[in-house]
């Protein structure tokens, strides 16, 4: 709840200085590299029944295209179950040369939905 609250105490402020910025995948409006980190929340993963492997991929790859690290948040389905792209979007990725971290974070707002996926571009 606190970092709700926060984000909400800080969006239309962040709005107009430009630090929240909206974009639709998997094709952003944005120059490559534009960006130190892509933040994907309660899209990609959560919605694995809806969306396909392809859209996955391709988002992922947009979302490097424009920033330096990309988190995804979170890895779990709406079933809360493990997303079946999960485990083939972190083998490509990293088979191609990327950083790929499942990292536990300190918050869960679906049961088992504590973890994030952050993948970075290290080698470029």
């Amino acid at each position: 709840m606190k970092v709700i609250q926060e984000f909400l105490s800080d969006y239309e402020a962040g709005k107009k200085s430009n630090r929240y910025t909206i974009g639709e995948l998997p094709k952003l409006a944005f120059n490559n590299q534009e960006f130190d980190i892509a933040l994907c929340s309660h899209l990609l993963f959560l919605y694995s029944d809806h969306l396909d492997y392809d859209f996955h991929l391709y988002s992922v790859g947009e979302m490097l295209r424009i920033a330096k690290e990309v988190r995804i948040f979170p890895l779990i389905t709406l079933m809360w179950k493990h997303s079946q792209h999960l485990d083939e979007i972190v083998k490509y990725y990293t088979s191609i040369g990327y950083k790929v971290d499942i990292e536990m974070v300190e918050y869960d707002l679906q049961p088992c939905g504590n973890k994030m996926l952050k993948i970075t571009r290290d080698f470029i």
